[in-house]
């Protein structure tokens, strides 16, 4: 059986789009400060502004559409982003652009929810199909990103970011337009069928995996978007590099995020346990991703750094989205647990962007800004190793499917 069909290859698209949102922004923000007049924090806030709504809604989303279905909610989400899109490209000021990124991110969270249900119910009878389309779906970041960031000098140039965003826009609207055209004829998405949404908040939601897996994620996401995030205009003021070049060097680091995304499966067949991988990731990117920020060494050296770091850092979304179906092994309950993932990787990425530049300002400097790195790698190990116990010593599943096609809580 072939591994896409027209319906898989939307999720992924729409995927792609959705992370294009969070690449459209680094190489701009030295635009966007120019214009609107804003300081590195605000930049900052500009930049993780789209994590803000899966930051605080990722699990809410995730029980929304365990009722009212997976396709619906990729719909949903292409409107809201490509809404959000749009109205950034009119932004007057700081605080508009920060609103129309808040739209956008609602649309994000609904977007990377939605998609991987879609994708492994459509591979639930296929155990090795769905491993490769949630292989596949790991990849959705890096690649949309690092797309986005490889195209965004060009269109910058001619453009400006106004025109950015404006193409993004109509991108996102073209996919929604193709989206609505697929979706005549088609079953309505996972989980449409009402499900009682109170059972979830007490059985899956105190489930301990998805949740050790979510801080792994968070550690995970907040040290990777610091690199993708600052690098840009960090290569330029302390690295000597040209704009046009400190941004292909990030796209590169972001597009060999990939290749670990595509190399997990390799290593867990080979018997490393997923905790040992969640570990690792965790003690390289913070090893590299404080060398990346730290004065007085070569700047290549720095930079194969920054795409190292970047690129073996893929092994762990990968490594978590794949674990979902097996600790979650029903449409609806895939849908709860991605959005905790969602939730974990948006509150690193929202807090910890922001964050650092904000003790770099603060304390006088990168050097002590990247102090913040190792620290949340720190944090990231502790819960792998947490992850340790359940991954080798499994709870019952307290919900099973019953004959009535319901899902109910087992006594």
């Amino acid at each position: 059986m072939k591994t896409l069909d027209s319906r898989t290859a939307l999720a992924l698209l729409a995927g792609c789009l959705a992370s294009a949102q969070v690449g459209k922004v680094p190489p701009a923000l030295a635009a966007i400060r120019d214009e609107l007049g804003v300081s590195l924090v605000h930049a900052g806030w500009i930049a993780t502004a789209i994590n803000a709504a899966a930051a605080t809604l990722g699990v809410l989303i995730g029980l929304v559409l365990a009722r009212i279905g997976a396709q619906r909610g990729l719909l949903a989400g292409l409107l809201f982003l490509g809404l959000g899109s749009a109205l950034g490209s009119a932004a007057a000021d700081g605080l508009a652009l920060i609103l129309s990124r808040a739209c956008e991110g609602a649309g994000f969270v609904l977007l990377v929810v939605a998609a991987p249900s879609l994708l492994a119910t459509a591979a639930a009878d296929n155990p090795p199909r769905r491993r490769r389309l949630l292989s596949l779906w790991s990849c959705y970041m890096p690649a949309g990103m690092g797309l986005m960031m490889a195209i965004a000098p060009y269109i910058l140039e001619h453009h400006g970011w106004r025109g950015l965003w404006s193409a993004n826009a109509l991108a996102i609207g073209m996919c929604l337009l193709l989206a609505l055209s697929l979706r005549g004829g088609a079953e309505r998405g996972a989980g449409s069928r009402p499900v009682p949404v109170a059972m979830f908040t007490r059985a899956r939601l105190a489930q301990p995996a998805p949740w050790l897996m979510g801080v792994c994620f968070g550690c995970y996401a907040s040290i990777w978007f610091m690199i993708a995030t600052w690098l840009p205009s960090f290569a330029v003021e302390h690295m000597g590099y040209t704009p046009q070049h400190a941004t292909w060097l990030t796209a590169i680091a972001v597009g060999g995020n990939i290749l670990g995304n595509l190399t997990t499966d390799f290593w867990l067949a080979r018997g490393v346990p997923r905790w040992a991988l969640l570990a690792g990731v965790s003690v390289m990117m913070g090893a590299f991703g404080w060398f990346v920020f730290t004065a007085g060494y070569d700047p290549v050296l720095r930079s194969v750094a920054a795409v190292f770091a970047c690129s073996v850092g893929g092994l762990l979304p990968a490594a978590t989205m794949g674990g979902i179906p097996l600790i979650a092994r029903t449409p609806p309950d895939i849908a709860i647990a991605n959005g905790i993932l969602m939730q974990c990787a948006n509150i690193g990425t929202f807090v910890g962007v922001p964050a650092i530049a904000a003790l770099a300002t603060t304390l006088g400097g990168w050097d002590s800004g990247r102090w913040l790195i190792p620290v949340l790698a720190g944090i990231g190990v502790a819960a792998a190793w947490a992850f340790r116990r359940v991954e080798l010593h499994p709870a019952a599943d307290p919900v099973r499917e019953a004959r009535t096609g319901k899902l109910v809580e087992q006594s």
